[in-house]
């Protein structure tokens, strides 16, 4: 798991440089941000390791890769490109979490370092499929493209690095072998109620999710999704779970079929059509018939982010993006709907919909902590939302 942080930081330095005039210099920096994480690859993909942190050596070469990319991190908010509204909470929230997993480190506590990596992880995956892939193609140096499947324990791990590299088409390429490798176990052994059973079922839909993710957020192409899973489909020993997960979007990835992800696409009026209905129907929007719409509209509306500066717009954008995150997270990738949020608020205090991302900020602070009674929230947390209502004022 600790190289698919690493692997992510640098992709999304090298990405975000690659279109700043000082591309060269930027390069140059990310060249020896890899220098820095590709020593720890032989043993950062086995979770199951967990002395590690016991070889003193090893201990502190991690230390010294997580410093210098909290470093890097910390340095790069004169990058313009970082300050863009799709990415400035990603980067507040990578040196946020660096640091964090640094002290987790530093104080031999594995469980919260793997834990505080993984977040770091699907908090770059959010990231980092709001680009378009051209803007990725040269930027890997060929230490990162060679990288070999020899390299990782499993198919599964090596389809998630090329993923997070931006290879998608080798990706899906991996996820699918993974996937049709649980399928042969299960042939062999199809007691749905054992431990590996349950296990395998988790990673084929977990494959399937992030192939979902590829054809609907990155590539914005329903109809391939709907190819890839009537394919998946017709295989033999799939789960009920996973039958019933690809029925469903299958289903709401129909109602895309004839949708021209190619125009150029009326935000405004995109959003009225797709997601305001629904906002009207919770029970439906916190359900799987809603994560097609949620996939494609994230796609689409981070993607505007990056191509246009509306500040007008900028707020009900960064609102919507959020509402998606907050169902997609945990399944597809990690949720930056909070930051979206405070983002909102604190970047555009004038624009009508500041309110409604504060409102939204206090109901999912005062639901995650104590239902609705608010008895339970860290000071911390009281301090933020204080300082964001000052805003508002």
């Amino acid at each position: 798991m600790f190289l698919r942080s690493f692997v992510v930081l640098t992709f999304l330095m090298s990405t975000c440089f690659a279109l700043d005039q000082n591309s060269h210099e930027a390069k140059g920096v990310m060249n020896n941000v890899y220098e820095s994480f590709v020593k720890i690859i032989p043993y950062v993909f086995d979770e199951k390791n967990i002395d590690f942190l016991k070889d003193k050596r090893s201990k502190d070469e991690l230390i010294t890769n997580i410093s210098n990319l909290s470093d890097i991190f910390k340095n790069a908010k004169h990058v313009e490109f970082f300050q863009k509204p799709g990415f400035r909470p990603s980067l507040k929230a990578i040196t946020s979490h660096l640091d964090d997993t640094l002290i987790s480190v530093q104080t031999n506590n594995v469980f919260f370092a793997q834990k505080r990596l993984r977040v770091v992880s699907a908090l770059c995956i959010s990231c980092h499929t709001q680009l378009n892939e051209s803007i990725s193609q040269n930027a890997f140096g060929d230490s990162v493209v060679n990288e070999k499947r020899s390299r990782f324990k499993t198919d599964f791990a090596f389809a998630n690095y090329l993923f997070l590299v931006r290879r998608f088409t080798e990706s899906i390429n991996f996820f699918e072998k993974s996937i049709d490798n649980n399928l042969l176990i299960f042939k062999k052994n199809n007691s749905e109620a054992s431990e590996e059973y349950l296990d395998k079922s988790l990673d084929i839909n977990n494959a399937l999710r992030r192939i979902l993710t590829i054809h609907t957020k990155i590539f914005l192409s329903p109809n391939k999704a709907i190819a890839f899973l009537e394919k998946q489909k017709k295989k033999k020993n799939l789960p009920k779970t996973t039958m019933i997960l690809i029925s469903t979007w299958i289903k709401s990835l129909n109602s895309w079929k004839n949708f021209d992800t190619n125009s150029s696409v009326d935000v405004g009026g995109f959003i009225n059509k797709y997601l305001v209905p629904l906002e009207q129907n919770k029970s439906k929007l916190y359900g799987e018939e809603a994560d097609i719409t949620l996939l494609i509209s994230s796609g689409i509306l981070s993607k505007y982010l990056i191509a246009h500066h509306q500040p007008n717009l900028t707020p009900e954008i960064l609102y919507w993006l959020s509402i998606s995150e907050r169902r997609l997270s945990g399944t597809y990738f990690f949720s930056l709907s909070d930051l979206y949020l405070k983002d909102c608020v604190s970047v555009y205090p004038k624009n009508p919909f500041a309110k409604k991302c504060f409102q939204e900020y206090k109901d999912n602070l005062y639901f995650g902590y104590s239902g609705s009674a608010g008895t339970d929230i860290p000071l911390e947390e009281k301090q933020e939302l204080d300082r964001l209502e000052k805003i508002l004022k």
